[in-house]
């Protein structure tokens, strides 16, 4: 079996265990150096002890001329190797911004921010760099938040953050660099009684479910398809290691789409009945929901539970249980996925293929 010795960006072993499962489909055996490996003479070393078939790094810090001898896939890399043995795949930066922007522009605010990533990496920067510009085509400007230089404590971190966000006008949109940015901005904004998503509407990336359900309110966040990630870099590195050039060295995955939460659903007044149908809908949207059980939790008629929640969403109860089997469909479907076309339409809850296709075509 051929040997992959990967460099992680952090310690996940859930991670790890999916990926022994999808290197062994690939006849891949991965092996993997410490987080903390940051020269490239420790690179030599591991390289020299393991003797790889392939390398994936996903540290930015390891410069590309360590593994010049290496079959090699970059992720999530900002600069692209000139080497024809190396490769990268990446998140398609500008498709997240554009779809940030997209969602917070179409709830008409007055003002627009960024967080970036605590560690302010190149895939951050990159994020902003796109929404900015974004922005301004559309005629605003984006106030991007300074991270301090020094360590702070978190309480004190979260403090500072409260102070930039308390001084931002209002009502404001925030785009937080990930999930776990935007956690950190609903919890300065708590912090300071400042009402989500009224006053401050926030939007993540990576719908990270168990960061974004338990934040009080739960977070809207732009999925992304980290399973074709994985599948594309195994892709590459089946060329790469038979010596064959791939269709393209540089691989760019676009976002699945914006999976609604309470911290986007703004009001003219806050109406619960709609905040509570549209976490009804992000639940149960695949099991089966039809838009008459949504309406029938209205404490009102049907029509008038379908004028509400259009004032709110712009859009009908149906059209919003749509979009949510729409984001599960196009998950899916993906590349390399493994379930058969029946079940990938139970899970989306449909009872065919085809009634996926039209929803795919938006019939």
């Amino acid at each position: 079996m051929r040997t992959i010795l990967r460099f992680p960006r952090t310690n996940n072993i859930p991670i790890r265990a999916m990926l022994s499962a999808l290197d062994d489909k690939f006849g891949f055996s991965s092996r993997y150096a410490d987080v903390g490996v940051s020269t490239a003479a420790e690179v030599s070393e591991l390289l020299a002890f393991w003797r790889p078939d392939a390398c994936v790094v996903n540290n930015d810090n390891l410069p590309a001329k360590a593994f010049a001898a290496y079959p090699t896939v970059f992720l999530h890399r900002a600069g692209k190797s000139d080497n024809p043995r190396h490769a990268d795949v990446s998140f398609d930066e500008k498709a997240v911004a554009e779809t940030a922007a997209h969602h917070l522009l179409s709830l008409n605010l007055a003002a627009y921010a960024y967080v970036p990533s605590d560690t302010d990496e190149e895939w951050s920067r990159e994020r902003e760099r796109h929404f900015v510009r974004i922005l301004s085509l559309n005629g605003y400007g984006v106030a991007t938040y300074i991270r301090p230089k020094s360590r702070l404590s978190v309480p004190r971190r979260l403090s500072r953050l409260a102070d930039w966000i308390a001084d931002l006008p209002r009502p404001v949109g925030i785009f937080a660099a990930n999930d776990a940015v935007a956690a950190n901005v609903t919890a300065a904004c708590n912090h300071r009684h400042i009402d989500i998503p009224q006053d401050i509407a926030v939007i993540g990336v990576d719908d990270n479910k168990e960061m974004c359900e338990t934040s009080r309110p739960t977070i809207s966040s732009i999925a992304i398809d980290s399973m074709a990630v994985r599948t594309e870099t195994l892709l590459l590195l089946e060329d790469l290691v038979a010596g064959k050039a791939p269709g393209s060295r540089h691989v760019r995955i676009e976002p699945i789409g914006v999976v609604r939460r309470a911290s986007t659903l703004r009001a003219k007044k806050n109406d619960h009945a709609v905040l509570a149908a549209c976490e009804l809908i992000r639940k149960e949207a695949c099991n089966g929901l039809k838009a008459r059980d949504v309406a029938a939790t209205f404490p009102c008629g049907r029509r008038m539970a379908e004028l509400r929640f259009r004032a709110v969403l712009g859009h009908s109860i149906l059209d919003e249980i749509r979009t949510v089997r729409r984001a599960r469909a196009l998950a899916a479907t993906s590349p390399l996925r493994t379930r058969t076309r029946d079940e990938i339409a139970a899970s989306c809850g449909y009872a065919s293929w085809s009634s996926v296709l039209r929803l795919l075509k938006g019939d």
